[in-house]
C-alpha cells in the first residue's frame, strides 16, 4: 500500500511540475481567464487541482489555421511551393510518371504499327 501512495505522490508532483513549467512558458496570447502569475500560483497552491484547472480553463488551444503568425513548414506554405496559380507549377512525381508512361505507350504503338507493316509486306523500304 505504501508503494501505491509513493507512486501517486510522485505522479502528482511530476504533473504539478509539468503544469507549472507549461504555465510559466506559455505565450501571453494563449493564457486565458487569469494572468500567468495567478495561474502559476494557483497550480503551486492547489497541486493537482490547479494543474487540471490550468489545462482545462487556463490555456487556449494552439491553432495554426487562418493567417496566423505561427510557424508553417514549407510543405504547408503555398508561397514557398509556388502554388497552383504561381509563376511556375511544380511537377509532382506522379505527373512525371504519367508523362513517361504516355511517351512509352506512344513509342510502343509506333513500333507495333511499324512491325505490322513489315509483316504484311507493305514496308516502305
Amino acid at each position: 500500500m505504501v508503494r501505491l501512495w509513493l507512486i501517486v505522490v510522485v505522479a502528482a508532483v511530476a504533473f504539478t511540475v509539468y503544469a507549472v513549467i507549461d504555465c510559466a512558458t506559455m505565450p501571453r496570447q494563449r493564457v486565458r481567464s487569469l494572468s500567468r502569475g495567478v495561474w502559476v500560483l494557483l497550480v503551486i497552491v492547489l497541486p493537482v487541482l490547479g494543474g487540471v484547472l490550468w489545462f482545462l480553463l487556463g490555456r487556449s488551444p494552439a491553432t495554426n489555421s487562418g493567417g496566423g503568425s505561427g510557424y508553417r513548414g514549407p510543405e504547408d506554405d503555398p508561397d514557398f511551393l509556388g502554388g497552383p496559380h504561381g509563376p511556375e507549377r511544380h511537377r509532382t512525381d506522379k505527373d512525371q510518371d504519367d508523362a513517361t508512361l504516355r511517351e512509352l505507350e506512344q513509342q510502343f504503338r509506333d513500333r507495333n504499327r511499324d512491325h505490322r507493316h513489315d509483316d504484311d509486306g507493305r514496308s516502305d523500304r
